[in-house]
C-alpha cells in the first residue's frame, strides 16, 4: 500500500512538472508513462485519464498549502512579521511555477479544473489574508484606519488575474515578480511606522526552521 502511494506521487510530480515546461495539450498519457520508466498499463491504473491527473495534482497543489498555512499560523517560535513574510514568500514560490503553456490550456482543455483553481485560490486568499491584516492591525503593523476589505479585495483581484495569461502578457514580468511588485505596493500604504521598521529589522534575517508542508 505504501509503495503504491509513493508510485501515484511520483506520476503527481512527473506529470506535474511536464504539464508546467510543455503544456496540459501537448503531453499525453503515453509520453507520461514513458519519462517514468512504466507502462501505460501501470499508468492507467492510478489514473483513467489526463483529466483525472489534472484534478489530482490540483487536490496535490491544495493540500500541501492547507498544511503549510494552518502550520504556519499555528508556530509560536516566529514573530507576526515572520510568519507573514514566509506565508508571502511562499505564494510568491509557487506563483512562479505558474508559467509556460500550462495556464492557458487550462483555461481552453479543461475549464472546470481551471475554475476549480480560482475559486480555491480566491477562498484561500481572502481567508488567510483577511487573517494576516487584522492581526497586523492588532500588532500596530497596519494602520488602523485602513479599510480592510478594500485592502484584502485588492489582493484577492491581483492574485487571481496573475494567473490569467492575457494579463501576464501585457508586462515583461514573470507571475511571481508582478506578485512581489503588488505586495510592496499594497504593503507601502497600510504599513505604520513601526510595522516598516519591524519589516526592514527582518529583511536579511534567515529562519532557523521552517513549517512542515508535508
Amino acid at each position: 500500500m505504501h509503495d503504491e502511494l509513493e508510485l501515484k506521487e511520483k506520476i503527481i510530480q512527473k506529470s506535474a512538472e511536464m504539464f508546467h515546461q510543455f503544456g496540459c495539450a501537448k503531453v499525453s498519457m503515453e509520453e507520461i508513462a514513458s519519462a517514468l520508466g512504466m507502462s501505460k498499463k501501470t499508468l492507467y491504473k492510478h489514473f483513467s485519464n489526463k483529466e483525472h491527473l489534472l484534478n489530482e495534482i490540483f487536490s496535490s497543489i491544495s493540500l500541501q498549502t492547507e498544511d503549510y498555512t494552518n502550520n504556519l499560523f499555528a508556530n509560536k517560535n516566529y514573530s507576526y512579521v515572520q510568519k507573514v513574510k514566509l506565508m508571502l514568500e511562499y505564494v510568491s514560490e509557487h506563483i512562479g511555477k505558474f508559467k509556460g503553456p500550462m495556464m492557458g490550456d487550462l483555461q481552453t482543455y479543461y475549464p472546470k479544473i481551471w475554475e476549480k483553481i480560482h475559486l480555491f485560490m480566491k477562498k484561500k486568499a481572502w481567508e488567510k489574508f483577511t487573517l494576516l491584516v487584522d492581526e497586523g492591525v492588532e500588532h500596530g503593523i497596519f494602520r488602523s484606519d485602513i479599510n480592510k476589505n478594500i485592502v484584502v479585495l485588492m489582493y484577492v483581484f491581483s492574485l487571481q488575474n496573475l494567473l490569467t495569461p492575457e494579463v501576464l502578457a501585457q508586462v515583461p514580468l514573470s507571475a511571481d515578480q508582478v506578485y512581489n511588485t503588488l505586495i510592496n505596493v499594497i504593503f507601502e500604504g497600510i504599513l505604520t511606522e513601526d510595522g516598516r521598521k519591524k519589516f526592514s529589522e527582518t529583511e536579511n534575517e534567515q529562519t532557523e526552521e521552517t513549517p512542515n508542508v508535508a
